[in-house]
Formats: C-alpha cells, sequence, structure tokens
C-alpha cells in the first residue's frame, strides 16, 4: 500500500476469514495503550517501520513495563486507514521533541478488543513486528505460534513425509538467498533447496506460486503452503510423486 502524505490511505477490506493479514505490533507504555485505546489510532516512526504495515487488524505486544498484563498479546482492532504525519502532529504537546518533525505512520483503529484468549511470550527475548493471521491470532498459545514461515515449514516436512520423500530441515547451503535452507528434499535428481517466504499481503488474493532460483533451489509463499501444502508440493520442480526416498 501508497500512503498519500496529503491525505489518509484506506486499507482494502476483505471480509474476514482464516487468512485474514493481522500485523503484531509493540506497546510500551500506558500513555501508547491509552492513545490506541480511547483516541483509536497507533503511530510506527517510518525509518523503523515494517517492510509492509498494510493488514487488515493490528494486534497490540505489551512488554514488561505492564507488569502482570506484560510480555503477552491483549487486545486487537481493526485497522481503519493510515495517514503519514510528523510526530509533532501527532502529539503537539511535545514540540521540542528531538524527532518532533520526523515523520510516522498513523494508524487509525476502531475498537480495541481483548483477545478471548490472551498470547503470552515465553521464549521471545525481544519482539518488534510480526505478520500472522486472524485465525493465527486467535488460536495460538504463544507468540512463537504466530510465525507464518514456522507453520508453513511444519506443513510442507509433513506433506513431503507423507509422500515417503527424504527431506531435512535447515540444511546448510554454499550459496544462495540465505545460509540455511528451510528444507532440502532429496530424490534421484540430486537435491532441491527450498526456501519459506513471509507472505506478501498486497497478493492476499492471489499467493505468489514457487519459483526457482538457479536449477536446485526454489521458493514458497508460506501462505500458499499453509492454504494448501499438497499443491505446493506438486509444483516443486521435478515428479515429487515418484521420487524414490534416499539420496
Amino acid at each position: 500500500m501508497k500512503l498519500n502524505p496529503t491525505g489518509p490511505s484506506y486499507r482494502r477490506p476483505h471480509p474476514d476469514d482464516a487468512w485474514t493479514p493481522v500485523l503484531v505490533a509493540v506497546v510500551n507504555n500506558e500513555r501508547d495503550l491509552d492513545l490506541a485505546r480511547d483516541q483509536h489510532w497507533y503511530r510506527i516512526p517510518v525509518e523503523r517501520a515494517p517492510r509492509q504495515i498494510a493488514a487488515e487488524y493490528l494486534a497490540l505486544y505489551q512488554t514488561s513495563t505492564f507488569g502482570a498484563q506484560g510480555q503477552r498479546i491483549n487486545y486487537f482492532a481493526p485497522i481503519l486507514r493510515y495517514h503519514l504525519l510528523t510526530r509533532a502532529d501527532l502529539l503537539p504537546d511535545e514540540p521540542d521533541h528531538p524527532r518532533a518533525g520526523d515523520q510516522y505512520f498513523k494508524i487509525e483503529l476502531g475498537d480495541l478488543q481483548p483477545l478471548p484468549k490472551p498470547v503470552p511470550s515465553a521464549h521471545q527475548s525481544r519482539i518488534t513486528f510480526i505478520y500472522t493471521t486472524l485465525e493465527r491470532l486467535l488460536q495460538a498459545s504463544d507468540v512463537s505460534d504466530l510465525w507464518l514461515r514456522a507453520a508453513a515449514r511444519q506443513k510442507l516436512y509433513a506433506a513431503i513425509h507423507e509422500r515417503g520423500l527424504a527431506v531435512e530441515c535447515w540444511y546448510p547451503v554454499d550459496m544462495g538467498d540465505r545460509p540455511e535452507a528451510d528444507l532440502a528434499l532429496f530424490g534421484p535428481g540430486g537435491r532441491l533447496n527450498i526456501y519459506i517466504d513471509e507472505p506478501r499481503w498486497e497478493d492476499l488474493d492471489e499467493s505468489r506460486p514457487v519459483y526457482r532460483v538457479g536449477a536446485d533451489s526454489c521458493h514458497i509463499d508460506a501462505l500458499a503452503l499453509l492454504r494448501d501444502p499438497e499443491g505446493v508440493l506438486d509444483q516443486l520442480p521435478g515428479s515429487t510423486r515418484t521420487m524414490a526416498s534416499g539420496a
């Protein structure tokens, strides 16, 4: 989504379903939580913003400064529209703040709603932004459950195993986009390195297909994998239905 600095940008509405996109952001003080609850907005410095901020819902992870209510996600709210403003525009009572002239994304929100089941963070020492889905937010028992790439890796690993194929997780590679492939699939034709990518929410309606990067590696969209792991597996280079188990 491109934001217009002279006026609001509106989200592209979708009916809620399991794949409705959610952006998880951090709130570390009572004032910012009050602004989200009472004035219905949240701010993100442009220089520290994630690559994408467009989503249907914003969920707020409260840090340990909130005591017993901290280190967990307690609330979420629908996103209504976006603005690009300076900090001075957002907080006019702080005109002398060192970042008063910096640009911020102002995310206008609907009513802040308590999650039916708060999502704690048992293992995450530091959280910035997480993209997830509404289904995972409502079902998660820990913040680590929200990462789509990890969930997609598990689904594809299980689908490959069900076909009796040889596969390894976190396979080290000499070259490529990342130092480790999410999965390595072995067969008569050699090794296929599989990289799983977090989804691009502007492609929500049509997930990106499998695409090749060289002769022995490919990339897969995490959201496509969560929707249809068997279908994605059928798209992998080579005949995965007939590959023998073992290299």
